[in-house]
């Protein structure tokens, strides 16, 4: 390691400095194949010895939120229906999936910028939102609301009760004007995440649209979905890393539907998968999660923490993926990241890490094994 002239650390750089002859700019093609790798070092003169070094940047993300949403959460506990229920705490957080996984990295340390669609009549949360998480917005700014969800968590019987809204309707050459904003801005971006529902009127097909944009840019592809949005992403081999649960894999493919040995038929089905995407991260659900790579399959046990709020734990568990791969951690080092970020969301209400129960202090709990 090098010391350099530098007075002071650099925003969103590394803490290490890599003599530039020991960097080939190819060391995580592991795990993103079809990226440039290197696209944010920047070479420079070390003030004392003279010699070039490059200096390691933080990989660039962009996520992907189409059909983002308002978070009206209430805590109600023994929340019951068909009767009267009070309210001991309530807050309102812009949400929408990959906004979750956005807020996430950003406080985890990442450049982080935000794209999909939002609605200019109740925008201004989420401009505040943004500002205060340091993101830059890059959405399509359209005429109407962002629709709005209701969230009732018990924190008695950890359970949480969704009640979600409509919200604004795209308009004709929104989704083609969208599309050529992404065209543009994805070149600066080492990572992209897709997640989230679409809005009505938009084709299946859009996140495997955006997915090949994305990869032939260079990017390392992930896709948080469901229905034939997950299908279409799937068969189009655009997606680096999916993010499903056994219910959304069930959903689109019968013979797991159907089957009577589950996990036999989770095997076979990730084994055909993982022809055409890189990486599965699967939620078994009170099973735990599993990820499986063309290296091997392996499982994540989660700490056991005092449970506040599930909402957008599953968003944090993604932007963990994300920031292991980022950081350049093998398939454990990356299931543990994930876990520990799950779980430090888990302990506060509203998107983000909990400042007061980082991720670190959890990854000597975790366990990852291979099956």
């Amino acid at each position: 390691m090098f010391e350099m002239g530098l007075k002071q650390p650099l925003k969103g750089v590394s803490a290490h400095f890599v003599p530039a002859k020991m960097t080939s700019g190819t060391a995580d093609r592991s795990y993103r194949p079809q990226s440039s790798g290197n696209r944010n070092n920047r070479q420079l003169t070390d003030g004392n010895s003279g010699r070039n070094v490059i200096l390691m940047m933080k990989k660039k993300i962009l996520t992907v939120t189409l059909n983002p949403a308002i978070d009206y959460t209430i805590e109600v506990v023994n929340f019951a229906v068909d009767t009267v229920n009070r309210a001991s705490a309530s807050r309102r957080d812009p949400g929408g999936k990959g906004i979750n996984v956005g807020t996430a990295l950003s406080q985890g340390g990442f450049p982080v910028c935000l794209t999909g669609f939002l609605g200019k009549s109740n925008e201004e949360l989420f401009i505040k939102h943004f500002s205060a998480n340091s993101m830059e917005d890059r959405f399509l700014h359209v005429e109407g609301p962002t629709r709005e969800g209701i969230k009732v968590v018990d924190p008695e019987n950890s359970v949480t009760t969704d009640i979600n809204f409509t919200g604004f309707n795209l308009e004709s050459g929104d989704v083609e004007d969208f599309l050529q904003r992404f065209s543009t801005i994805v070149k600066d971006y080492d990572f992209v995440v897709m997640s989230g529902s679409i809005p009505a009127g938009v084709p299946a097909a859009i996140y495997a649209q955006i997915a090949s944009i994305a990869k032939a840019a260079g990017a390392f592809t992930a896709v948080d979905t469901s229905g034939e949005a997950l299908k279409e992403v799937i068969n189009s081999g655009a997606a680096d890393l999916i993010k499903p649960n056994i219910d959304e894999l069930s959903e689109i493919y019968e013979e797991l539907r159907k089957a009577e040995d589950k996990d036999k038929a989770v095997e076979e089905l990730t084994e055909q998968i993982l022809k055409k995407v890189g990486w599965i991260a699967l939620s078994m659900g009170e099973e735990g999660s599993r990820l499986y790579t063309g290296k091997g399959s392996y499982r994540v046990s989660a700490p056991e923490i005092n449970v506040k709020s599930t909402v957008g734990a599953g968003d944090t568990y993604l932007a963990g993926l994300i920031a292991g791969l980022a950081e350049g951690l093998d398939e454990e080092g990356v299931l543990k990241s994930a876990s520990s970020w799950a779980a430090s969301k888990l302990t506060m209400f509203g998107p983000g890490l909990n400042p007061a129960e980082p991720p670190e202090q959890y990854l000597d709990r975790i366990i990852v094994e291979q099956i």
